[in-house]
């Protein structure tokens, strides 16, 4: 089981979601082992930045990678779109602090990188093994938690409790973690939140491009605003898995064990993406490579080559918020 990259550069342009400006945005194919790059193209000279967990600098309300002068904002659903593919390295070129919201799913990320196409790359991918469990704990509440325990097939269970929102609950869900099952149980869940959040959004000049269009919005007094409803039912929860995946897809190879997650959030995501990056004892990296690729590890990773490996992704992807 090869790297991957694009086939070709993909153009896009879209709002950012707090800037409500347009931003222009491209993907360049990438070498092999060269990871995920984005490149700030509106500073000059333009800035490089790494997606890797030691890239993080702030996690409020989305994942920022960079440094105070010079980041880029809520790449997290892009990230999980790449992972999907089994994409391990590109270029991509933004002019603006922050990534377009699209319609605030991985959906149009994935339509987008299936246009441009997967290129095989002459080079093995690896993957981490996790040999020990690893726990992050918010200190400031200890029911929010994220762990990782050695499992034999990649798994991801996650669950969320809204006690002040009746309307999103508490909902819990346990899927494969392969990008298989991120595109067709996960991919098309949108961000959500309350109208409340909104309102003090805005009050600090936040979330300008946000819309019905982008986002679900949920209200105390007046249900979900949104009029076509929800996609699914447990929409909230599979949002929640696709931020986890695109914020521990900065570790550049997936992971093969179970991820344990309830009440997280892009805090304890990358927290813990840092802490397998540190924790060589807990964690075994291993190359896939020609001869081996028969494995049962290579197949339980599971990456389609295209969207049209993928049954009904195209009713998914025609689903409108």
């Amino acid at each position: 089981m090869n790297q991957r990259t694009v086939a070709r550069t993909i153009r896009h342009t879209g709002i950012g979601l707090h800037s409500g400006r347009p931003v222009h945005l491209e993907i360049h194919p990438a070498a092999a082992h060269s990871g995920i790059r984005f490149i700030r193209t509106d500073l000059s000279p333009h800035v490089e930045i790494v997606a890797h967990p030691k890239s993080v600098f702030d996690t409020a309300l989305a994942t920022r990678l960079g440094t105070e002068k010079a980041y880029v904002s809520t790449i997290e659903h892009l990230m999980a779109a790449l992972f999907g593919l089994g994409i391990d390295n590109a270029r991509v070129c933004v002019d603006a602090a922050e990534m377009p919201i699209v319609d605030g799913s991985a959906v149009p990320w994935l339509i987008l990188l299936d246009e441009a196409g997967v290129e095989e790359l002459e080079a093995a991918r690896s993957v981490r093994v996790i040999k020990k469990p690893l726990e992050v704990v918010d200190p400031s509440d200890p029911t929010r938690f994220i762990r990782v325990e050695p499992s034999k097939q990649p798994r991801i269970t996650y669950s969320i409790n809204f006690r002040n929102n009746a309307l999103i609950g508490s909902q819990s869900l346990t899927l494969s973690l392969t990008g298989r099952s991120f595109c067709e149980a996960l991919s098309h869940a949108r961000t959500f939140c309350t109208a409340e959040e909104v309102d003090f959004m805005r009050s600090r000049g936040l979330a300008r491009g946000g819309s019905l269009d982008n986002a679900i919005v949920v209200s105390r007094t007046e249900g979900l605003l949104n009029s076509s409803g929800l996609r699914v039912p447990d929409e909230f929860v599979r949002h929640k898995i696709l931020d986890c995946i695109g914020d521990l897809a900065l570790l550049g190879t997936p992971i093969s064990g179970h991820i344990i997650a309830h009440k997280a959030g892009h805090d304890l995501h990358t927290a813990l993406a840092k802490l397998l990056v540190e924790e060589s004892d807990a964690v075994e990296i291993r190359t896939i490579t020609a001869k081996n690729s028969r494995s049962s590890l290579a197949r339980l990773l599971d990456f389609p080559s295209s969207l049209s490996e993928v049954p009904d992704f195209s009713s998914l992807s025609l689903v409108t918020g």
